[in-house]
């Protein structure tokens, strides 16, 4: 008899409970759609296809990176060799860290349900806009960054005589390619990356930029 009474009480659900669940899972399955129209499989099938930025927080890119991959979502995160490391008097070897801190790039159909589905994924903040469209790269600057990376020339190792503090610099590469620009401050003494302002996401954002993605003006 208590058995009964137990099972009884378990199973009832009130009609507030049931819609809420159902709200659940309209939301999951809203998701799963959303996800679905960033996913790989229809990026490549449509030629209107085009890298976008989102934008992320820092220190989460790769993790970001890794459940879109998981979702079927073609995602990239562009990294290079970092600075040494100093821990207890000791040095330890320079480890990956993404090129460009706090972005991460994604193939994918750029319409506003794939967008809804990026911005889904846990850490991601927003996407990277131009007036009211996803600022679109092609495959060919996407693949341009990775070469360089690959070929070291955006490690933080690398140093520089001409580039000082207060001057004012063009970004030559990168998703900000053209902007004109104040060197804030450097990661070390004339050396490592160069940190700046700039004017997006509606408000000044600082970044760290590597040297051979500037020119002094």
């Amino acid at each position: 008899m208590m058995q009964h009474k137990f099972e009884d009480i378990c199973g009832y659900v009130s009609p507030k409970g049931l819609a809420k669940l159902d709200r659940i899972a309209q939301e999951a399955a809203r998701v799963a759609h959303e996800r679905e129209s960033a996913s790989k499989e229809r990026a490549h099938g449509v030629s209107d296809s085009r890298w976008i930025i989102a934008r992320v927080d820092y220190g989460r890119e790769k993790a970001v990176e890794n459940a879109m991959i998981e979702a079927g979502i073609e995602a990239c995160v562009i990294m290079r060799m970092g600075p040494e490391r100093k821990r207890h008097r000791r040095r330890l070897p320079a480890i990956k860290m993404p090129v460009f801190n706090g972005l991460l790039f994604v193939f994918c159909v750029p319409d506003n349900h794939a967008l809804r589905g990026i911005l889904s994924f846990d850490y991601v903040k927003s996407i990277v806009m131009g007036g009211d469209k996803a600022i679109r790269l092609s495959c060919e600057t996407v693949n341009e960054f990775k070469e360089l990376a690959e070929s070291g020339a955006y490690d933080y190792g690398r140093r520089s005589d001409a580039i000082k503090k207060g001057d004012k610099v063009r970004i030559t590469s990168g998703p900000f390619v053209g902007y004109e620009v104040s060197v804030d401050a450097f990661g070390e003494a004339g050396q490592g990356d160069v940190v700046v302002t700039i004017v997006i996401f509606g408000r000044p954002t600082v970044f760290n930029m590597p040297l051979a993605m500037l020119e002094k003006v």
